[in-house]
């Protein structure tokens, strides 16, 4: 069970505790739903002093990259054929 513990800083923010298992699930949050707390939360993991939490912070990080890349390029074929290529190079 995962389990998120908060912790109180001099400023009285809260900020979760971060673990491997709430990297990974942050990145499915980011990856899949593009949730920006998430991405942010990945941000913040990969500036840790762990290597392996930066490790997966920053292979999850790419995975969204590379999924946007791939929308991306879906939304514009479907404009192009949309629109009959008229202006689409």
């Amino acid at each position: 069970m995962l389990e998120i513990r908060l912790k109180l800083h001099k400023a009285g923010r809260e900020e979760t505790e971060m673990d491997n298992d709430y990297v990974f699930l942050c990145g499915v949050m980011w990856c899949r739903f593009g949730q920006q707390e998430a991405g942010k939360e990945l941000l913040r993991a990969a500036t840790s002093m762990d290597p392996d939490m930066r490790a997966l912070a920053w292979a999850m990080l790419a995975k969204g990259a590379r999924r946007l890349r791939d929308l991306e390029r879906r939304v514009q074929a479907r404009s192009c054929a949309s629109l009959g290529g008229t202006l689409c190079g």
